[in-house]
């Protein structure tokens, strides 16, 4: 029984007590009872106590069935809100699925419809600092490949660098972004300065993240102003190359552009040799994406090659674009 349902019968309990007492004790109650109440209820033998006990048991009577009522209403609310959040969480993870359907049909459609697409991958990426280190993962989510085509895609990438000399490099970056050179030149030197000097053999995976860094430094560069540098055509050429290819950094270059489309080439003398790749960092279903383009050797054969690779990357980036209005859509339908 309720609390309120309880009080109800206290209440009326106290209220015929208190009657009571002023029925015996009041000469004007007495006078009030005997003109007014006894004609109607001593006469027919009927108390006025249990006339009183009567209407509080029928008021207490009406109050519970209230409150029973008002208990199922609450009951059946709760029972619809839950049934409504199960319905929305298995719309969100149904719209998921469909996402999931979409993308797969947009990644083989475009590998199809692209003579020179050998493979279309969707890696997602993470990036997390730990007392003062930095460790980024590409994990492989999706991905299409062309038939007849040798390519197997690397599940997970993880590499790990100081956090303060990543910070440094966007830092450097971005200044060069606003017009101002000087602190990316300083930062190849620094990067080369702790690199150059050590023999292939003693360098790690950490001295290839900062090969990297210098890379894509040098890269930018090259692009801008046309310059060759030495370490990339002299003595340190092999070493640099190949400790940047023992560890698979494109896709991880890529990312670091972050704002831009950036190439790279499969230089080991295999079937793969000349393979280009085209990646570019993207925020996808709120998540950060490295989708990559891998494209046939062939298409270094055509004079505006690098032209067409541009084209192919733009085209893809669209389709992505037509997928996250088709997730926000979904999205809002969920909610």
């Amino acid at each position: 029984m309720k609390k309120s349902t309880i009080l109800y019968i206290y209440s009326g309990l106290l209220f015929i007590l208190f009657f009571d007492l002023w029925v015996e004790n009041s000469e004007q109650a007495s006078n009030f009872f005997g003109i007014w109440i006894k004609p109607f209820i001593d006469e027919p033998k009927f108390s006025l106590v249990w006339s009183v006990l009567a209407i509080v048991a029928m008021v207490v009577l009406f109050k519970y069935i209230l409150d029973a009522r008002e208990e199922e209403k609450k009951d059946l609310e709760k029972t619809l809100e839950s049934e409504m959040g199960i319905l929305i969480m298995a719309n969100k993870e149904l719209a998921g699925y469909r996402l999931q359907d979409n993308l797969m049909s947009i990644l083989n459609r475009f590998v199809q419809q692209n003579s020179y697409v050998n493979a279309a991958q969707w890696y997602q990426y993470i990036e997390n600092n730990h007392q003062g280190e930095t460790k980024i993962k590409l994990n492989f989510q999706y991905g299409s490949v062309a038939e007849e085509v040798n390519l197997n895609a690397i599940q997970q990438l993880y590499y790990y660098c100081n956090t303060s000399t990543l910070r440094k490099f966007r830092e450097v970056k971005k200044a060069y972004t606003n017009g101002d050179t000087d602190p990316l030149v300083g930062f190849i030197i620094d990067v080369h300065n702790s690199i150059a000097h050590k023999s292939e053999e003693s360098l790690t995976q950490e001295d290839a993240v900062l090969c990297s860094l210098m890379v894509l430094s040098f890269e930018i560069l090259e692009r801008d102003f046309g310059i060759v540098f030495e370490d990339f055509s002299g003595s340190n050429s092999d070493k640099f190359q190949r400790l940047i290819d023992d560890n698979r950094t494109g896709i991880f270059r890529a990312a670091l552009m972050e704002d831009e489309y950036y190439s790279f080439t499969h230089t080991r003398d295999n079937e793969k040799f000349n393979r280009q790749y085209i990646a570019r960092l993207v925020k996808i279903r709120d998540e950060n994406v490295v989708f990559t383009i891998v494209l046939d050797s062939s298409i270094l054969d055509e004079p505006e090659y690098k032209k067409i690779m541009l084209d192919i990357a733009t085209d893809f980036e669209s389709l992505l674009k037509d997928l996250e209005r088709m997730y926000n859509r979904s999205k809002g339908e969920g909610d």
